[in-house]
């Protein structure tokens, strides 16, 4: 068989796959919305957990098709299980003892400081509104506090944990305040396990489109999996994450240079000043609020 047509077989093989792939995922947050009836808090964990699931198998099967080795079966079944991360490669990379332990219990301490901090803020949140009962003045220290308790706690204990295990995993959220850009902070900065997840997938599918087609997918698929994890669970407010996802990804195409006061500013101004449209006012009530314990 010429190596013509052995590429042509591979790629006839790889459709079949890849929508076996990509078309599973709907069908489940479908049933999910339509059949489980549960509070608002227990439909979104279920909902994002099933957004996880889906997301890894996209991954494994677009790994497959590039023909990229991956790891031992107990450490694949790890990363798809215990690590947010979208690279199961990271499970094959051992560490040296001395290389594992580097790093790890300040990561540790880092970890259980953001998660102290993160407490502090929910508190503050939950007195604001028993003094206020105003919904944004409780969101703002409310949504820090659960991402410093989330992401920059868990998570980074969870970092700490598997380089003490040996692997090389790294922190999933990077410092934001050294976003040098609009495109610094989505891509090298904020929730790498999604950055991740879009290069191995969206981004391998849809690499022909050219760039500003792929970031503009990108962005609205983002929308697509915000409005699965944030309006699905309280069942309104559907738009308004994909609008928050389609104006970031529109505006990362602006032509400004990084690292300029300018770029910084695009990037604060985009990030922060849309935050209603992501978390609208159903979702906080119908979600943050009941899951924080205010009534």
């Amino acid at each position: 068989m010429s190596t013509r047509t052995a590429g042509l077989t591979r790629h006839a093989g790889a459709l079949p796959l890849r929508l076996a792939a990509w078309g599973v995922g709907p069908p489940l947050v479908a049933a999910v919305h339509w059949l489980l009836e549960a509070d608002a808090v227990t439909r979104m964990l279920v909902l994002i957990g099933v957004l996880f699931g889906w997301m890894k198998a996209v991954v494994l099967v677009e790994q497959r098709l590039a023909g990229k080795r991956l790891p031992s079966l107990p450490r694949l079944l790890a990363w798809l299980l215990l690590w947010p991360g979208m690279r199961p490669q990271v499970m094959a990379r051992a560490l040296s003892p001395a290389a594992a332990r580097k790093g790890a219990l300040s990561l540790a301490a880092l970890g259980l400081l953001s998660i102290g901090a993160g407490a502090g803020c929910i508190l503050l949140a939950r007195w604001t509104w028993a003094q206020t009962g105003n919904l944004w003045a409780f969101a703002a220290p409310a949504l820090i506090g659960c991402s410093l308790v989330l992401h920059y706690g868990l998570f980074t204990l969870l970092v700490a944990g598997w380089r003490l295990a040996g692997f090389q995993v790294g922190p999933l959220f990077r410092n934001p305040f050294a976003s040098r850009s609009l495109a610094d902070f989505w891509t090298r900065r904020w929730n790498l396990a999604y950055t991740e997840m879009c290069q191995e997938s969206v981004q391998r599918a849809t690499r022909s489109w050219g760039r500003r087609a792929g970031v503009l997918v990108v962005f609205l698929f983002s929308g697509l999996l915000h409005e699965a994890a944030i309006s699905l669970p309280v069942n309104a407010g559907y738009g308004l994450p994909t609008l928050y996802f389609a104006l970031n990804g529109a505006a990362m195409l602006a032509p400004i240079k990084a690292g300029t006061l300018k770029a910084r500013l695009w990037a604060v101004i985009w990030v922060i000043a849309p935050l209603p449209l992501l978390f609208h006012p159903w979702f906080l009530r119908g979600v943050v609020l009941p899951g924080l314990g205010v009534a």
